[in-house]
């Protein structure tokens, strides 16, 4: 009787398993995804019954995750999904990704396998690896004065630095804006002047690392802006992934950039 009890609790869990738990992790630079499987019915010996289901459920994480990296944002415009219906070799690298994906946690009991797989954000073999363009050069960053005013971002104040420059980073202060993350996002002013974006930096790095790190708060996560980044408020985002900042602001990090170069470095973090 125990045993009919676990298999129906565990056919519960395979019936939940259409909301499977599945995210894009960057803070700690993973998709993950889960999934269940049942033993088969009739197996011959228990061997055979726990690799059964454990073969189901790493079909069913594996199904889960391919939609969970479908949906990673590439910029405001582009999802994985639709680069890899732009590219056959998107495409090929993705299904490769996806095939190669690592089993990071997993679980057996009462008939039923619970199986967590991963593939890496960023890196040598990531999603950004197979779904970023390469590109042979890069853009320079536009000057500072080259930025147009606008007279409506006064009412942002900068939030002012713990010290003063050099600085090692920046850090855009996002919290309330509902800023969502991207593996190519763009700073851009008020007025719609992009200053910081992959055109603007090596691919390979960007590959290697990201553009930006996302955090919750200040203590977590902000270690690439250095021991003294620059702490700006946003003024917005646009298109949910990209930062707003005034054109006062942008010249404030162009400057600052010329002494450090912390922006060809990717060292930005987004707090959000």
């Amino acid at each position: 009787m125990k045993k009919y009890v676990g298999l129906f609790i565990a056919w519960g869990l395979f019936l939940l398993s259409a909301v499977a738990f599945a995210a894009a992790n960057y803070e700690e630079n993973v998709v993950e995804a889960e999934g269940y499987g049942l033993s088969a019915a009739g197996s011959a010996t228990e061997v055979q019954a726990r690799l059964t289901a454990r073969r189901a459920a790493i079909a069913d994480a594996q199904r889960v995750l391919a939609e969970e990296m479908a949906a990673v944002q590439v910029d405001a415009e582009t999802r994985v999904e639709d680069a890899a219906l732009k590219s056959d070799v998107v495409q090929t690298k993705v299904t490769a990704l996806l095939k190669g994906c690592r089993v990071v946690r997993e679980s057996y009991e009462d008939g039923a396998y619970r199986v967590t797989v991963a593939v890496p954000l960023f890196g040598e073999r990531s999603l950004a690896a197979a779904a970023l363009p390469r590109k042979s050069g890069r853009q320079p960053f536009p000057l500072a004065a080259s930025l147009s005013q606008d007279e409506a971002a006064k009412e942002y104040g900068p939030r002012e630095p713990v010290e003063g420059g050099p600085y090692t980073g920046l850090i855009l202060d996002c919290r309330g804006l509902d800023l969502r993350p991207a593996m190519s996002p763009v700073i851009k002013t008020t007025a719609g002047e992009p200053i910081y974006g992959y055109k603007n930096l090596d691919s390979a790095e960007v590959i290697r690392r990201g553009m930006a790190g996302y955090a919750h708060t200040f203590e977590d996560n902000t270690a690439r802006a250095g021991e003294n980044p620059l702490i700006l408020r946003a003024a917005g985002v646009d298109r949910y992934f990209n930062p707003v900042i005034t054109a006062e602001d942008g010249g404030w990090i162009l400057r600052e950039n010329e002494k450090t170069h912390f922006l060809d470095k990717a060292a930005v973090v987004f707090v959000r």
